[in-house]
């Protein structure tokens, strides 16, 4: 199998990680830049989006979301996402986590356009205004309690390094400060040391 995938993407992250918690070795990973629009990324993913994921039988897997369940199915016995269960309060706080990372990525490409004279004040602010909100949520939730891993604290510290790494003036550690007393201390796990973007 063959992950495509971008050093600096937030959602391949998530990925990565879970691939070295789960220790799976039939999987290469093909660093990847899709504005490129690379012939074999095309032929994997007509969106041209990463993470992709190509399966032995040349088929494959796109949107993180997909990935992970799929991977926590395969390899890890259901451990992350369980047997399709309706906690639907779980499945909520995901749902918020993997929006923040959303507007976190629109965000940054909203400020590339600066360049080209299109950046746009409005939604600029309006996609801050959805992480700090969310972030405020996710102050209160109880996500980073949790005496073991789970889906909800990867896909969250992925979103946190990567404020950090391209949104460091939101400066979302004064708004949330035990979410970031939990990140560094969670920070330090190989398998997200091993993935972080350089």
């Amino acid at each position: 199998m063959k992950l495509f995938y971008s050093d600096a993407s937030p959602y391949a992250r998530c990925v990565r990680v879970i691939i070295r918690y789960f220790e799976i070795s039939t999987i290469s990973e093909v660093q990847i830049n899709p504005l490129e629009n690379s012939e074999q990324l095309l032929n994997a993913n007509p969106l041209a989006k990463i993470p992709c994921l190509q399966l032995s039988d040349g088929s494959s897997l796109f949107d993180s979301e997909v990935i992970l369940r799929f991977l926590d199915h395969e390899f890890g016995d259901d451990y992350f996402f369980g047997k399709r269960e309706t906690n639907w309060s779980s499945e909520t706080q995901f749902s918020l986590i993997k929006g923040m990372l959303d507007s976190a990525v629109a965000l940054r490409q909203e400020q590339m356009r600066e360049e080209e004279g299109n950046r746009s004040p409005f939604w600029c602010a309006r996609l801050e205004q959805a992480i700090y909100r969310g972030l405020s949520a996710i102050e209160h939730s109880g996500i980073t309690t949790e005496s073991y891993l789970t889906i909800h604290q990867i896909m969250l510290a992925c979103l946190l390094e990567y404020l950090d790494f391209r949104h460091e003036d939101m400066e979302w550690r004064k708004l949330a400060p035990a979410t970031s007393i939990w990140l560094d201390s969670f920070e330090n796990l190989q398998v997200f040391k091993s993935t972080r973007p350089i």
